[in-house]
C-alpha cells in the first residue's frame, strides 16, 4: 500500500478507536505501530479538505481534521510513537488542544480572506478618514521579503501612497487583483503551464507585501492552497533547468512554507548533482522554518543526505543543530565528518571549538585536514595555539599543508609568529625541524596573511632564514611593497 494511504488509514483508526473504544488497548497499539511504519521512511502531508467538506461526527481522520479545526497534518518521516499517539489523543477529543510536536506539525485552519479586503468589498466608503493605524510600519513599506531587512529603511516618494500609507481605496485595487492572479493560477496548474503558474504564483506572493500586517498570514496560507506539491516540484525542475527562473522559484519556494521545504528535501534525496547542491542548499539556508524538514537527514543511512543535510544547517545557523552536528563527528564515513566540520564553521567558534581540537588529533589524516580547514574557514583564532600544537606532532603532508594554510587564514599575532618559526626551523641531524619544501610553504601562508603581523614576520625570515627562504621571504616582502603603492 502507498505510504501516504496506508498512514491515512491506520492513523484515522487510531483516532476513531480511541474516540469510541479507548479501553481497546490491543487494536490501538496496532493501528500506532503501523502509523509510525507508514512514515518511518515518508513525511506525509494530510489535508482535511475543510473548504470541500463538511464539519460532522465523521470518524475518519479527514472528518476528525475538519471537525477540530485543523488545516493540514504535516509529519515527518521517523516520526516517533509517542508523538503520534499524543496527537491522536488529541483528535479524539473534542475540546483538548491540538497541539505540535518535533515531527508532527498541526496547522489550523485560516480566516483565507484578509479582514481589511472583506470590509472593502461590503461596501465600506473609500473616504474613511485616514488614522494613525492606517500607516505602515518601517517593517511594511518594501516589498515583502521572508528575511529581515538589514540594510537603511528609506522610503522612496512613489512609495507613500501605493506601497506606503494604507487606504481603502488601493485595498479595493489589491482584492480584485489577488482575484484575478488566483484565477490565473488555478487554470495554469490545471493545464500544467508552468512557466505561467510560477509567473502568477509569484505575483500573487508579492501582494502580501500589500496586506495589512494583522492578516497577512492567513492571506498566505490561503494563497499556498492555490500551488500544490505537484507545481512546488514543477518548479524545482524548472530552475535548475533555467539559471534566469531560479530568483523568482527561490521566492515561491520560500514564501510557500512547509510545503516548499519538504519538496526542495524531496529534490535532495534524489539528487547529488552541483547544480541541485547550489541551488536548493542556498534555499533551504536561508529558510530557518525548513529546520524540522532538513533535520531528519542527518541520521539518514545514505551518506549523500547526511552530507546535504549538514550543509544545509551549516548555512542555516540555527544553534539548536550544534548538538546533532557534532554527534555526527564519530560516523565512519571521513566524508561525512569532512561536511559536518565544514558546517560548524559557519556556528561561532566559542560553541565549535571542543569539536575542533578533538578532531585535530582524530586517527584520520583526512579528519584531521578538515578539521584545520574548518577552522581556517571560521576565522577561529582561539585554535591558533592548539593548531600550533597539531602541526608540531603532525606527520601526513596533507593535513600538515591544511594546518598551515589555516593559520595563514587565522592572521593573528600567534598564528604569524607560529608561521614565522616554522620557516626558520631548518631540519637537524639529529632529528627535528622541517624540510626545505614545508618552510618555502609556510612561507607563501605566511605572505598570504592580511594582518599586520605580516611584514614584521616576513622581515625576521628574511633576516635570519637562510638562503631560499630568505629569498622567498625578501620576494613576498617586495609585492607587497608594490601592491601598497
Amino acid at each position: 500500500m502507498d505510504p501516504h494511504a496506508a498512514f491515512v488509514k491506520r492513523f484515522g483508526d487510531l483516532v476513531a478507536l480511541l474516540r469510541v473504544d479507548p479501553g481497546n488497548d490491543a487494536a490501538q497499539d496496532l493501528a500506532l505501530t503501523a502509523s509510525a511504519a507508514a512514515v518511518a521512511d515518508h513525511a506525509i502531508v494530510v489535508e482535511s479538505g475543510f473548504d470541500h467538506g463538511p464539519v460532522s461526527e465523521d470518524l475518519t481522520l479527514a472528518g476528525r481534521l475538519r471537525a477540530r479545526q485543523v488545516d493540514l497534518l504535516r509529519v515527518s518521516a521517523g516520526a516517533s510513537p509517542e508523538e503520534l499517539l499524543r496527537v491522536a489523543r488529541a483528535l479524539s477529543h473534542d475540546a483538548t488542544p491540538v497541539p505540535s510536536t518535533r515531527a508532527v506539525r498541526v496547522e489550523m485552519v485560516p480566516n483565507v480572506v484578509p479582514g481589511g479586503l472583506a470590509l472593502v468589498g461590503a461596501g465600506a466608503e473609500s473616504t474613511s478618514p485616514r488614522g494613525e493605524s492606517d500607516r505602515r510600519s518601517w517593517r511594511d513599506r518594501r516589498q515583502w521579503r521572508p528575511e529581515p531587512w538589514r540594510q537603511v529603511e528609506r522610503r522612496k516618494p512613489e512609495d507613500r501612497r501605493v506601497t506606503g500609507e494604507r487606504r481603502l481605496r488601493v485595498l479595493k485595487h489589491y482584492e480584485a487583483d489577488v482575484g484575478r492572479l488566483r484565477d490565473r493560477v488555478t487554470r495554469a496548474v490545471a493545464a500544467a503551464s508552468w512557466l505561467e503558474a510560477l509567473d502568477a504564483g509569484h505575483a500573487l506572493f508579492c501582494h502580501a507585501a500589500r496586506i495589512p500586517a494583522a492578516e497577512r498570514r492567513s492571506f498566505m496560507i490561503g494563497a499556498r492552497r492555490y500551488l500544490p506539491r505537484r507545481a512546488l516540484d514543477e518548479f524545482i525542475d524548472l530552475a535548475l533547468r533555467d539559471l534566469a527562473e531560479q530568483a523568482r522559484v527561490a521566492d515561491v519556494l520560500r514564501w510557500s512554507g512547509l510545503d516548499g521545504a519538504d519538496a526542495m528535501v524531496e529534490a535532495v534525496r534524489a539528487s547529488n548533482a552541483v547544480g541541485v547542491r547550489q541551488f536548493l542548499h542556498g534555499v533551504l539556508g536561508a529558510m530557518p522554518d525548513a529546520y524540522p524538514s532538513v533535520l531528519p537527514l542527518l541520521s539518514s543511512p545514505k551518506l549523500h543526505e547526511v552530507k546535504h543535510a549538514a550543509a544545509i544547517l551549516g548555512q542555516m545557523g540555527r544553534p539548536e543543530a550544534i548538538p546533532a552536528l557534532k554527534q555526527q563527528l564519530t560516523h565512519a564515513d571521513p566524508g561525512v565528518r569532512r561536511a559536518v566540520l565544514l558546517a560548524l564553521a559557519d556556528f561561532p567558534d566559542l560553541e565549535t571549538g571542543d569539536a575542533f581540537g578533538r578532531t585535530l588529533t582524530h586517527p584520520s589524516a583526512a579528519t584531521r585536514a578538515a578539521a584545520a580547514e574548518a577552522i581556517g574557514r571560521a576565522h577561529a583564532t582561539a585554535m591558533a595555539m592548539p593548531l600550533v600544537t597539531a602541526l608540531g606532532v603532525e606527520r601526513d603532508a596533507v593535513a600538515w599543508s591544511a594546518m598551515v594554510g589555516a593559520l595563514g587564514l587565522l592572521a593573528s599575532a600567534e598564528a604569524c609568529a607560529a608561521l614565522a618559526a616554522v620557516a626558520l626551523a631548518r631540519r637537524r641531524l639529529m632529528g627535528g625541524g622541517y624540510s626545505t619544501g614545508r618552510r618555502l610553504e609556510a612561507v607563501r601562508a605566511l605572505a598570504s596573511v592580511a594582518a599586520p603581523c605580516r611584514e614584521p614576520a616576513l622581515e625576521r625570515v628574511a633576516r635570519e632564514g637562510d638562503e631560499s627562504v630568505r629569498r622567498a621571504a625578501a620576494a613576498a616582502l617586495a609585492r607587497g611593497a608594490r601592491v601598497a603603492r
